[in-house]
């Protein structure tokens, strides 16, 4: 099984320097797209500076150092992506996973008591036997439920127990952060949601004068997460 890939063959979503050195890991297969997923190994020794070896890295995943969305993780090469939460609780840091204005995956500071809760955008819905929905996520995970939500909606997750605190709806005047498109990595307000009477992709107009699809819109309303003015920095 090949671990390893060309820097220069990674995909753009990791924020890493292509030239500096020649081999990089990719990402194993998981809930996010492998091109829209930052393995592990690259968060804690390139972006966070946990370790400057692999083996270090490895070391300290084979001890249990490090948790994903509340969940002990050892394989380095697992794919992170937007909105995962990483936690290190031997050093009381976690960090929130989001795009820059570049559309690379960068790690935020978040707070112990914001990285208990993960929004995770509904991206399919199925009707179920008792009249229940099948609801599944961008993150690839899926839950049964009564709520009223729709596709493009965000169910927030209390991850301790798995249970939806709240939903937030895409809807005129909610904020959102767009994850794709001219203006990934930036907050907007919807002004209309513009639905498709094909099978082209629903259009979402914004307050700040421009539209995207609405694949590239994730409500997040008024969540303490830290969006403020992220920017790209590593070529």
């Amino acid at each position: 099984m090949i671990t390893k890939s060309k820097r220069d063959m990674l995909p753009r979503v990791v924020k890493i320097p292509r030239k500096e050195y020649f081999w990089g890991v990719s990402a194993t297969p998981g809930g996010h797209r492998k091109d829209q997923s930052l393995p592990m190994l690259h968060l804690l020794r390139d972006y966070l500076s946990v370790g400057d070896k692999e083996r270090e890295i490895s070391r300290i995943l084979t001890k249990g150092l490090v948790q994903l969305d509340g969940k002990v993780i050892k394989e380095k090469r697992r794919g992170i992506g937007f909105m995962d939460v990483v936690s290190l609780p031997s050093i009381k840091k976690q960090y929130r996973i989001i795009y820059d204005k570049l559309g690379r995956l960068v790690p935020v500071e978040e707070t112990e008591e914001g990285s208990k809760l993960k929004p995770r955008k509904v991206v399919n819905k199925v009707t179920v036997k008792g009249g229940k929905s099948m609801l599944v996520f961008h993150d690839g995970t899926n839950k049964v439920s009564d709520l009223d939500v729709e596709t493009g909606d965000v169910a927030v997750f209390d991850l301790a127990g798995n249970s939806i605190k709240n939903v937030i709806k895409l809807k005129e005047g909610m904020k959102v952060f767009l994850t794709g498109g001219n203006h990934v990595g930036t907050i907007a307000t919807v002004k209309d949601v513009e639905v498709s009477r094909s099978s082209a992709s629903n259009l979402v107009h914004t307050e700040e004068g421009f539209a995207t699809v609405e694949e590239y819109v994730f409500p997040t309303g008024n969540m303490a997460i830290n969006f403020a003015d992220i920017k790209g920095g590593v070529n």
